[in-house]
C-alpha cells in the first residue's frame, strides 16, 4: 500500500503523522509511506533530518492574516494544490491521509479531486476549519477524543485517539519527589505568555521555590529571557527549547504545567501525570480549553485561564499541590485514564481497510 501522509505546521499536527507513518511502515515492510508538510512549518527543520521520505508545499494558512497576506495565501494554495495533484500521479497513492496543518488541505483537495480515498485525523476536541469543509468527502474521519465525534457524521468516525512519539512508556506516578519535579511545556513553538506567567509565579512562591525542581521548555524565542529569570531568581532550572525526550521528561516529572495542544493532553494522559492547564486564549473555538476539559473532567487536571492573574493563580495552584503530594498521585491516575496507547495501531488499521476496500471495489 502507497500512503501520503499530509500534516505538520506544529508539533501537534507533524508527530501524530510521523507516528501513524512508522506504525504502517512497521505493518506493512513492503507499502510505502510520503510525508507532505509545509516549508515554513517544524517540518521543514525536522523531516530533512529525521531520513523520511517527504515533499514540502510552499502554502500558509488564512485565518487570522491581513488581506494581502490572504491574497497570497489563495495563489499558494492552488501552487500547492497543483503540486499535490502531481505528487499523487507520481506517487501513485492508494491512500492520502490528511492529519492538519497547511499542507494537508491542499493534499486532501488533490485526493478528492483524484478520487483516490482520504481519512482524516482531528487531533481536537473542536475540529479544524480544513476538517470541517472536507469531512463529507472523507471514507473515515479519525479523530483523538471520544467528544469530537458528534462534529461529524457516526457511519464515518472512528475514535481511535491521538498517536504520540514517546521513545518508551513513562511509568506510574507511584512516589512524588522531593524536590517536586515540574515540567513547563509551551508546545513546540513555545509560549510566551505561559513562559512569563510560570516565572511570575515562582517570583510569587518566593523561598518555596526551594521545594521545586524545574525543566522549562520555553520555544526558541524565549530561551534567553526565561534563562535570566531563573538566574534571577537563584533557580538552577533546566531551560531549553525544545525537548528531543518528552518520554523521559514526562517520567522524571511529578506535575506539568502546559498549554493544552491535543498532543499534549495526549502525552500527559498516556504518561498518567498530573496537569496545570492552561489554554492558549485566543483560539476562536477555544481548542485548548475543551481539550483540557477531557482530563480536568476525570480529575486529572486542573485549568487556569491565561488572563491579568495568570502568575497568581499558578502561583496559588502551585502552592496547593506542593502540599498535597497524594493528589498528585491520584490525579495522574485519573489523567491516564483518557489514555488510548494504540492509537497509531488504530488508525493504520483503518486505513489497511478502506485501501483494501477500495481494491475489492475497483
Amino acid at each position: 500500500m502507497k500512503v501520503i501522509i499530509a500534516g505538520g505546521g506544529t508539533g501537534g499536527h507533524l508527530f501524530p503523522a510521523v507516528a501513524l507513518g512508522e506504525e504502517l511502515r512497521r505493518a506493512d515492510p513492503a507499502g510505502a509511506v510520503l510525508h507532505v508538510g509545509s516549508s515554513n512549518g517544524l517540518e521543514a527543520k525536522w523531516l530533512p533530518a529525521s531520513g523520511l521520505p517527504y515533499e514540502l508545499f510552499a502554502v500558509r494558512g488564512l485565518r487570522g492574516k491581513g488581506p494581502v497576506t490572504r491574497l497570497r495565501a489563495i495563489g499558494e494554495f492552488f501552487a500547492a494544490l497543483r503540486h499535490a495533484r502531481a505528487l499523487l500521479a507520481r506517487f501513485g497513492a492508494n491512500l492520502v491521509v490528511s492529519a492538519g496543518g497547511y499542507a494537508s488541505a491542499p493534499m486532501a483537495v488533490a485526493a478528492i479531486i483524484g478520487r483516490v480515498p482520504l481519512i482524516l485525523m482531528e487531533q481536537n476536541t473542536r475540529p479544524g476549519l480544513a476538517n470541517r469543509m472536507l469531512w463529507r468527502f472523507a471514507r473515515k474521519v479519525c479523530v483523538g477524543f471520544a467528544e469530537t465525534a458528534a462534529a461529524f457524521d457516526d457511519a464515518r468516525v472512528e475514535v481511535t485517539g491521538n498517536p504520540v512519539r514517546l521513545r518508551f512508556v513513562p511509568g506510574a506516578l507511584r512516589k512524588v519527589a522531593d524536590p517536586i519535579q515540574i515540567l513547563v511545556l509551551g508546545g513546540s513553538t513555545g509560549a510566551h505568555r505561559l513562559n512569563l506567567g510560570v516565572v511570575n509565579a515562582l517570583i510569587i512562591l518566593e523561598k518555596a521555590v526551594i521545594k521545586l525542581a524545574v525543566v522549562h521548555q520555553t520555544g526558541e524565542a524565549d530561551v534567553g529571557l526565561v534563562s535570566d529569570a531563573y538566574r534571577g531568581l537563584g533557580d538552577a532550572a533546566r531551560v531549553v527549547a525544545f525537548l528531543d525526550d518528552m518520554a523521559s521528561a514526562l517520567d522524571r516529572a511529578d506535575l506539568i504545567v502546559a498549554r493544552a495542544g491535543a498532543m499534549t493532553v495526549a502525552e500527559i494522559a498516556l504518561a498518567g501525570r498530573p496537569a496545570i492547564f492552561v489554554p492558549y486564549p485566543f483560539h476562536r473555538d477555544r481548542q485548548q480549553e475543551f481539550n483540557a476539559r477531557v482530563i480536568e473532567r476525570r480529575g486529572g487536571a486542573i485549568i487556569i485561564n491565561d488572563d491579568d492573574h495568570l502568575g497568581k493563580n499558578l502561583a496559588a495552584a502551585l502552592d496547593d499541590l506542593m502540599r498535597d503530594p497524594a493528589r498528585l498521585i491520584e490525579m495522574g491516575r485519573k489523567a491516564h485514564e483518557a489514555a488510548m496507547p494504540d492509537a497509531a495501531a488504530r488508525i493504520a488499521r483503518v486505513c489497511f481497510a478502506v485501501a483494501g476496500a477500495e481494491r475489492a471495489a475497483a
